[in-house]
């Protein structure tokens, strides 16, 4: 009988026992099942075609994780504005955030190099340049984040109102909106610049405020610049920006292995892909342009780039100073900036294929 008592006893701890692993193990098994979800801000309207490759990215990481990760999208700075997009990642505001790192003066000092004259024509060139000078440098800027792809756009091209400018002498006098970096590179070429949200621009160059601006072709189209403006002048030298794509730091760390591959993997095609989009944009944008009456492209001969490059050299000379007073090595980022330039101009796509990419990828959902 005590015998009998005892295996009870026995067989009643052991139940218990394992009752309560197998209940710790199911509510394991459900926390592992439970989605992973993120919140991703951009600054670009949603109906905008790098909004839509913002969703592509989210839907592809949701795709190769078979949902264990869920990504939202928060376009238009409805989640952080553009200037304080960075920050709200660093801070966890969002877990993913993409803006332009030139929207905050003086934070991002290496990658202020996108606004200095260069030989970038290619929004494709620039998305890889970026990625390389990133890598290379393993940019101080960005540490507080774990970087998962950069991009950006091509040149800056001039567009006047009334005045066509077909040498550099032209410039002198006319007042052009600019921002950022771009407004030391407008001065060198002897006009004034003036500082306005592109939200602004078409305003003032309806009214006059400004004779011209210095921008990206897509706001030929994208913001209708091109009814209020006759010439478009492609110099010799321009300037170009970029763009970021980040994840908080501590949210990087606490993805499973497994996840934080499949991120990499798919981060590693989204410069292309960003390239082919700001490549589009730029021929709509002059496209549009040319379809209204009475309006001109000038391309400058290549004769005059030596004048061009002359007139912005101490753009550039004051760049390294300031940054190597900074600490970085200036000199050596700058001349491996544009060693890649010269490299990815060499092997970019052609325009119809970056347009046909968009058509297949974006234009057809």
């Amino acid at each position: 009988m005590k015998h009998k008592r005892l295996v009870l006893w026995l067989f009643g701890i052991f139940f218990v026992m394992f009752g309560t692993t197998m209940v710790f193990v199911s509510k394991g098994e459900a926390a592992s099942d439970k989605a992973i979800k993120l919140s991703f801000s951009n600054i670009f309207p949603r109906a905008h075609l790098q909004s839509e490759l913002n969703q592509l990215f989210c839907d592809e990481i949701a795709k190769r994780t078979n949902g264990r990760v869920e990504i939202t999208l928060y376009p238009a700075g409805t989640l952080t504005s553009a200037p304080k997009n960075f920050e709200g990642v660093v801070k966890g505001l969002s877990d993913i955030g993409m803006s332009c790192p030139l929207y905050v003066a003086g934070r991002f000092p290496v990658s202020e190099i996108f606004e200095m004259p260069s030989n970038i024509d290619s929004g494709w060139v620039t998305s890889k340049v970026y990625n390389d000078l990133h890598n290379k440098f393993d940019l101080e800027e960005y540490k507080d984040v774990h970087v998962l792809y950069m991009h950006g756009p091509g040149r800056n091209v001039l567009s006047t109102r009334s005045v066509p400018i077909r040498k550099l002498s032209d410039m002198k006098g006319l007042v052009l909106r600019a921002s950022g970096g771009a407004t030391s590179t407008i001065t060198a070429f002897g006009a004034t610049p003036r500082a306005l949200p592109m939200g602004d621009a078409y305003a003032a160059l309806s009214k006059g405020v400004v004779e011209g601006q210095f921008a990206v072709p897509e706001t030929l189209k994208g913001w209708k610049h091109g009814d209020v403006v006759k010439y478009v002048t492609i110099p010799p030298v321009s300037t170009s920006s970029c763009q970021y794509v980040v994840i908080n730091k501590k949210k990087w760390d606490s993805l499973p292995p497994d996840i934080q591959k499949i991120f990499n993997e798919v981060s590693a095609n989204f410069p292309d892909y960003h390239g082919y989009v700001w490549e589009y944009y730029d021929k709509i944008g002059l496209e549009y342009f040319q379809s209204l009456p009475g309006r001109e492209i000038i391309v400058l001969p290549n004769d005059q780039r030596a004048e061009w490059e002359a007139a912005v050299a101490p753009v550039i000379d004051k760049y390294i100073k300031d940054k190597t007073a900074m600490g970085l090595p200036a000199k050596a980022m700058l001349d491996y900036f544009n060693e890649r330039v010269e490299y990815w101009t060499t092997k970019k796509p052609s325009i119809d294929i970056s347009v046909q990419w968009v058509e297949k990828n974006l234009l057809t959902k």
